[in-house]
Order: C-alpha cells, then structure tokens, then sequence
C-alpha cells in the first residue's frame, strides 16, 4: 500500500541545481480533481486540508447543494466499512477516463491487479460508486467548472515547474536501473493538501504508469501560489522512489523478513500510529527514505546525512542509516552491481547483520545532544482565542530554518495555517487562523526540526485544543 507523506516543510536545502532535460509534465488530472471535491465533501478530513484557501472556498460554495447527493453519502460510508480513503481516492481518479460523450468509464488499459491502492475498493464497491458518480458529473456541471478552472490551474502549474526543473529524473534509472516502457507523470491536486500520495499501475503492453499526486502547494503574502522546494522536492523524488523499491523489496522479502519483524515490533506501535502497519511497508518507507537521502547527498553534498538520518529513525525508521550504509556501497561498486537487483542480497545481508540491542544504547547517547523545545499552547487547552493565532516554539539550541507540523492522531482538523516565521535561530512563530468552537489538533514533530549542529529537534509532541466561543 503506498502511503501519505504529509509535512508542511522540510528544511533540507540551500543551493539548486536545475537539470538539462525535460521534466515529467504536471498537471491537473479532472478525474483525480472530481474524487477529490466528492471526498472532500463527505467531510473527510484528508481531503479537507487545502493549503490554498481561495480554491477551497471555490468548491465549497460552487459544490454545496450536492453535500447529500448519493455519492457523497457513498463516500462516507466507505471509510467506515473498508478503510477506503487517501491515496485509494486519487488511485480511483486516475483509472477514470472520460468519453467523447460525458461519460465517466474505467480505463481499461490498466492491468487489472497492478495498483494496490486502487485494489482497496472491492470489485463490488468499483462498480457501483461509478453510476452515482456520473450522476453528480452532470448534475454538477463539474465538467464545466473544471474548464473554467483552467487559467487558474495553469497558474499552479506554471509554479510548480520551478521545483520539476530542479528534478534530475535521469537519477531513477540510472541508479535502480531501468525499466522499459515506464511513463512519468505529475498530477497536481490542491484538495489533497499536505497530503501526497505514490500512485502508480502497470499497464497491459507491459509497461509502467507513474503518477504520484501532489498536494502540497501554498499560498505567498501576496496572494500569489508557490510550491517551496525544500518541503516538495524531496517529496517528489519519494514517491518516484516508491515505484522502484517497493517491487525490490518484495522480490527479495524472504531474505530480510525476520530481521525485519523484529525491528518492526520495536517501533510497532509509533509506526501504526503513522498508518504503516506492517514490517513490510516499513521497510518500502526505509528504502525509499534511504535512497533519498543519497539522491538528496549526492546532489546536494553540503547537506548534513546524519541529520536526515536522524529525522527518519526518530520517525520509527530504525534501519535507515543501515540503508544508507548499504547504499554507498552501491554506489561505489557499481562495475560490480549493474543495478539495483544485482546488490539487493547484499542489501539483505546488511538489513540482518543490524544490532538492535546496540542500536539502543547508541541512541541514548546520541539523545543527549538533541535540542529540547516548549510550545506556548498546552494539549488539551481550552478556550483558546479564535482569529489569527501565533504559536510560539522556543528551541534550546540554534535550529535550521524550517518547519515540521503534522496532522494529529487523534483525528482532529488540522489548524488551518497562514504562515510561518524564525524571529531568531531558536524561535519559530507559526500563525493560524482559527475558527471559534472548534477542535483542532497537530503535532510537532521535533525529530523532523534539524540543529546547526546536526541533531534534532528531539522528541514528537501532540497538541489538541478547542477554541472558544
């Protein structure tokens, strides 16, 4: 299952490198667009996390007639039932196609089988969402307001391009090695929010489809749209990643798996809590966690590895210097590894010979020279004042500019975020617009934060609040 990797920022870079050759197109996808508003509609709190408040009030007010049609009810049933949700949604939208007539029909180019994702609806639920969902397709005039969008969408678009340029796509197959017939596509969705999400499928010719979809725009004081490189770059080449070490690590699961249980069980519980639930999954995050990290080292050598690193362990991704580890020894012996598949049982052998018991005691250590940081809002505040919000975030140590909030788990809205600002090295001030009686809740993630020197941030801290009247 390809998860979400949601963060407002990651501070990762200072210089950009622009590549010569043609980056992937990105666009705006109408089907993908059209599952997103039904979602959001449904009151679905992943697709309710817009970071561009004008388009969000656009489909509001032009979709709220339509908030009990059918298949907005369906919508909210399925969650309930099956887990439908995330990346499920923008993986529905991406095997749609529509006719020369209006109708909505399944692209029947796909290989049935091929997407996990989409795979997570039934036969029985793929077929029946599809009537209502043309329903709406008309009543709604969607079609027409999608066209109308589309000075607009170029905007993003046009926006978006400065992060594509910064892209080296030629990487992938030289580095895992090449897959032919393999197509690169990005879809831009503004409803997806923070949200992104690794969708691809293989088509009946044999080849493969890789459409990540990316959510993670933001809106400038003046009003104008930009995606910040240092929170969608790395993203990007993520979800690209996915494509090419999820399949690895199944080929070769058998050689790693027990080693990798037990790691699993180690940090089981902070893993679930991130929607990663098996030692399977854990290990496609670490892999691709790894290689980006080597993408972002190589490219970029003035970036600290070891900070990154820590970051990823402190998430409950405890094998990702091992990886690294691992993968510099690719790189340097690649006259003896052609690709990828060559060095994946070397890749195995270092996943086994990793000690946890030592990992441990190292980390404690290690934990000493993390910073430690206080927030000027309580979990489980009370009456918190409506209107602009300024939360304070006091670091014990110099920090890198950045920021890192993620959504609560305890499914409460994320506070709807206006921007953000370092008054010096060690305070960050992050302003919300909050709506009064309201719940909301996030996280800060002091394991994603970077010292000057090098460490972290420390630990994760969950806050959840209710405004005031």
């Amino acid at each position: 299952m390809k998860k979400t990797f949601s963060v407002l920022l990651i501070a990762l870079l200072s210089v950009l490198t622009s590549f010569a050759q043609n980056p992937v197109p990105a666009h705006f996808d109408e089907c993908v667009e059209l599952m997103a508003t039904v979602w959001r509609l449904s009151g679905a709190d992943e697709y309710n996390r817009c970071m561009v408040p004008q388009y969000a009030h656009e489909v509001d007010s032009v979709f709220a007639p339509f908030k009990e049609h059918p298949v907005v009810q369906l919508a909210r049933q399925y969650p309930n039932e099956t887990g439908i949700g995330y990346d499920a949604i923008a993986s529905y939208g991406l095997h749609l196609t529509v006719t020369k007539d209006g109708t909505i029909v399944f692209n029947d180019s796909f290989l049935e089988g091929s997407d996990d994702s989409f795979d997570r609806w039934s036969e029985k639920q793929k077929k029946e969402f599809l009537e209502p969902l043309n329903d709406f397709y008309r009543t709604s005039h969607f079609h027409d307001w999608f066209l109308q969008q589309q000075n607009f969408y170029k905007q993003v678009e046009e926006a978006f391009e400065a992060i594509n340029k910064q892209v080296d796509y030629d990487w992938f197959s030289s580095y895992f090695g090449p897959q032919n017939g393999s197509t690169f596509r990005i879809v831009l969705s503004l409803l997806v929010g923070p949200n992104n999400y690794g969708c691809s499928a293989q088509l009946k010719d044999g080849s493969n489809a890789l459409s990540p979809v990316i959510g993670n725009c933001q809106v400038a004081e003046d009003g104008s749209i930009f995606y910040n490189t240092n929170a969608v770059l790395p993203i990007v080449i993520h979800e690209f990643c996915h494509h090419y070490c999820n399949p690895l690590n199944a080929k070769f699961w058998s050689l790693m798996d027990q080693t990798a249980e037990k790691v699993f069980k180690e940090r089981e519980q902070q893993l679930r809590q991130s929607a990663y639930g098996s030692a399977l999954i854990m290990m496609n995050e670490t892999f691709v966690r790894a290689s980006v990290i080597r993408y972002m080292r190589v490219h970029y050598p003035q970036i600290e590895e070891s900070a990154l690193v820590k970051g990823e362990e402190h998430s409950g991704f405890i094998l990702t210097q091992t990886l690294c580890d691992a993968l510099k020894q690719y790189e340097q012996q690649r006259d003896k590894y052609a690709t990828m598949t060559d060095f994946m049982p070397t890749l195995a052998k270092a996943v086994n010979d990793f000690d946890l018991k030592l990992y441990k005691k190292q980390q404690k250590e290690l934990a000493k020279l993390d910073a430690t940081y206080k927030v000027n809002l309580k979990d489980g505040a009370k009456d918190v004042p409506s209107g602009l919000f300024t939360l304070v975030i006091k670091f014990s140590k110099p920090m890198v500019d950045g920021i890192a909030l993620y959504n609560s788990f305890s499914g409460a809205d994320f506070p709807p975020f206006k921007s953000y600002a370092w008054r010096d090295d060690k305070t960050l001030e992050v302003v919300f617009l909050l709506e009064p009686s309201h719940q909301y809740g996030f996280a800060v993630m002091g394991s994603r934060f970077i010292t000057q020197d090098g460490h972290t941030g420390g630990k994760n801290t969950e806050i959840n609040f209710t405004t005031g009247k």
